[in-house]
């Protein structure tokens, strides 16, 4: 949970029907550390770029083989053709595609010790950097808001097991 004072929380509120880019006025001005919270609490799930995913997905279908999708070149064959994919082929591909990656798609709690709203975020790890947030999504007064900002997100979410 990450403090702001009851000055801070009036203005998040008085942006909750505003367009992203007004609210990400007032989260700048917030002086947001990632560090600053449980990070990764409540809500975390690694995630990548709509496009950056799309394109990986089509080598991996183009060359499943070589990505480990299916044990056999027949099967290769079959998906390089087009047939559908098991959940287990499925659940291979995004494996793959999202290893070693160091986004995470965050909903952060902000408190005023009152109320909380919620922050929604990309972050990124850049190394000895630390942690740096790539993108703001919004604020929200729930957890079901900020899921369907997930889903409306363009970015492709993957929940690591």
């Amino acid at each position: 949970m990450f403090e702001i004072t009851t000055e801070q929380m009036t203005q998040i509120k008085s942006t909750l029907n505003n367009s992203v880019a007004e609210q990400e006025i007032i989260f700048n001005k917030l002086d947001f550390n990632p560090y600053g919270s449980d990070v990764f609490k409540p809500y975390h799930s690694v995630v990548m770029d709509r496009e950056k995913y799309d394109g990986e997905r089509k080598e991996r279908l183009e060359y499943p083989a070589d990505y480990g999708i299916c044990e056999t070149e027949e099967r290769s064959e079959e998906i390089k053709a087009g047939a559908a994919l098991t959940d287990g082929e499925e659940r291979a591909i995004d494996e793959s595609i999202f290893d070693g990656d160091d986004a995470f798609m965050v909903i952060e709690e902000l408190t005023d010790d009152n109320e909380i709203i919620l922050a929604l975020t990309v972050q990124q790890i850049w190394g000895q950097a630390g942690i740096q947030i790539i993108s703001f999504l919004g604020f929200f007064t729930d957890d079901a808001d900020a899921q369907k900002a997930i889903e409306q997100a363009d970015y492709v979410t993957f929940e690591e097991t």
